[in-house]
């Protein structure tokens, strides 16, 4: 199977959803013939769908295969990875590298189709900052590359007059009916009433489905135009104008703004925000394993993140990017990271996990009952 047949494959499946040093350890070549050693090889990336995709190509993608002469593409997704690599033949993946927060690595880790290998031998991992590893439990040592991370925000049309200051303003009787959240990852859409009204700062009561049950009460109560399933129909909802306020993730958030900068008003409530963090991990079966690890460096290299950086407002692994103005009270240290983010973790997904299949039900129920007739 060729890379654009597996790319084709890929977008069907998904129902089209939409100054660095040369990588020190690149098996077959060295840093200086690593240019000619990889030059027309091709490699397929799995980011996140919708915007992410796109700053992802033209900051990172295109700027590697300008510099190695490679043919890597990137391609989006959301919820999807995991099932595709199973269903994939173990020696012909689907793709090579995917990225993957939290929900994504547990699931790949577990069921082993993603390649170990020692963060050590990365030299790009002396910049990150200690915060996404030490996170990390045991079981997921050595799995991937941490890239970035990010958080939900607060979209609304700013012709309503409603300032994103809460996330109270999304069960606003003046958006009833005109609201859209994020159905794939409905972890992070139930983080949210579980801020608002959790009295501890972690997300730990929302990890037992006895716990989390107040929660999708009020999940409940909202009327939604529809949920999304992916960035790339979160922004086909907003654009046509179906909903006037979304839960957007920070990867997104700034191309809204550049794309219509006086339609929309975005905030980071005030009660404080969920956190994940994107990993990219080579997975099993890849033929393309040298050129793989070559591409999982330069994720990890001041330049890629600080490109990036430049049109998003997620946060990145490494200690020294250049942030950008628009990114302000961007954090600093390990200590910013543990006072402004509630990040779910891979511990707590293995209790998510436990009783997996009855969250999965009773949010299902949630949709039911708000999704606007």
């Amino acid at each position: 199977m060729t890379d654009i047949t597996r790319r084709q494959a890929i977008l069907l499946a998904a129902g089209g959803a939409a100054a660095v040093a040369a990588p020190a350890i690149i098996g077959r070549a060295s840093p200086a013939s690593a240019k000619t050693a990889f030059s027309g090889e091709s490699l397929l990336v799995v980011s996140w769908s919708g915007n992410y995709e796109r700053g992802f190509r033209e900051t990172v993608v295109d700027p590697f295969n300008a510099k190695f002469g490679t043919k890597v593409e990137t391609i989006g997704g959301w919820d999807q990875m995991i099932p595709q690599i199973i269903a994939a033949p173990a020696d012909n993946p689907p793709f090579d590298i995917t990225i993957g927060e939290e929900y994504v690595a547990s699931a790949g880790v577990a069921q082993k189709l993603f390649l170990e290998k020692d963060w050590n031998s990365y030299p790009n991992m002396s910049a990150v900052f200690p915060w996404f590893t030490k996170n990390r439990p045991d079981r997921a040592k050595n799995y991937g590359v941490p890239f970035a991370g990010g958080t939900p925000l607060l979209l609304v049309r700013r012709s309503l007059g409603l300032e994103p200051t809460s996330w109270g303003v999304l069960w606003d009787e003046r958006l009833k009916g005109k609201v859209t959240c994020d159905s794939g990852y409905w972890w992070l859409t139930l983080s949210i009433p579980t801020i608002l009204h959790s009295k501890s700062f972690s997300l730990e009561e929302m990890y037992d489905i006895n716990t989390a049950e107040p929660y999708f009460e009020k999940l409940d109560q909202l009327k939604l135009a529809r949920w999304f399933k992916d960035g790339a129909e979160e922004a086909n909802i907003l654009n046509q104008g179906e909903a006037d306020a979304a839960t957007c993730y920070s990867s997104e958030v700034l191309a809204f703004m550049k794309q219509d900068p006086d339609e929309y008003v975005v905030g980071t409530p005030r009660e404080g925000v969920a956190a994940w963090t994107d990993w990219f991990f080579k997975v099993r079966g890849t033929r393309h394993g040298d050129l793989a690890e070559a591409f999982l460096d330069y994720l990890l290299s001041k330049e890629a993140q600080s490109q990036f950086l430049g049109q998003s407002l997620a946060f990145m692994s490494r200690r020294d990017v250049t942030v950008p103005a628009h990114w302000t009270n961007y954090p600093k240290q390990d200590d910013d990271f543990e006072k402004m983010f509630r990040l779910l973790t891979m511990d707590g997904w293995d209790k998510l996990n436990a009783n997996y299949e009855a969250f999965d039900t009773r949010f299902k129920k949630v949709i039911e009952k708000t999704t606007s007739k």
